[in-house]
């Protein structure tokens, strides 16, 4: 009697593990050529700093291009159209072409908490993170009262950082791109951005 017991609690709990699926949907690969303003808004840091010399849909690689050309303070974000909230996922990858001196890679999170997140970068003499030319893949998970975030690097290293969230299922937005320092140059794409929902 104790083993079925044990063996119908088994059961329920591998039928709950099971059952339970990511479910994912592109929000966005550029495949139109033209950024999508129903999705996405360019804006500055919330900081202040003036936009990149470059920035927008490339149509010939369908990814969005971030470029800093001529020293000197410089930053644009992609910031999608809505809100997150606990259970959401969202992912995208991003390529380094080429980056000299300070520069940064980095998400901010607004509304119910603000947090800066440096992804990846060079910045007041000390790597951020990580300093690899190459594609990177992020995955943002928003789990209650927690900010999960994990790095594969190009070197497929993955890195995660766990960060308190203020407001339990609360209401965020993100701001994801990059930039430099006043001695910096970089290109970087973004790409392959989706959203997922875990269901039973």
């Amino acid at each position: 009697m104790k083993n079925k017991i044990i063996l119908i609690l088994l059961s329920v709990f591998l039928i709950s593990f099971i059952s339970a699926s990511q479910v994912c949907q592109v929000y966005d690969d550029f495949s139109s050529g033209i950024l999508d303003t129903w999705k996405w808004e360019i804006r500055q840091d919330v900081e202040g700093y003036s936009l990149t010399n470059e920035y927008g849909v490339d149509s010939t690689l369908n990814n969005f291009h971030i470029q800093q050309n001529i020293t000197g303070d410089g930053a644009t974000f992609l910031f999608p159209k809505r809100q997150f909230t606990t259970g959401d996922i969202f992912e995208y990858d991003y390529n380094i072409i080429s980056r000299e001196g300070s520069y940064m890679v980095m998400d901010l999170l607004t509304g119910d908490s603000y947090i800066r997140v440096g992804i990846n970068g060079f910045w007041s003499g000390s790597v951020q993170g990580y300093d690899e030319l190459g594609t990177s893949h992020v995955k943002i998970e928003f789990q209650e009262n927690n900010f999960h975030l994990e790095r594969t690097t190009p070197s497929n290293i993955t890195l995660i950082d766990n960060l308190p969230l203020t407001n339990t299922n609360g209401n965020y937005e993100l701001y994801i791109g990059g930039g430099t320092g006043n001695n910096g140059f970089v290109h970087l794409d973004f790409d392959n951005f989706k959203i997922c929902k875990e269901e039973e």
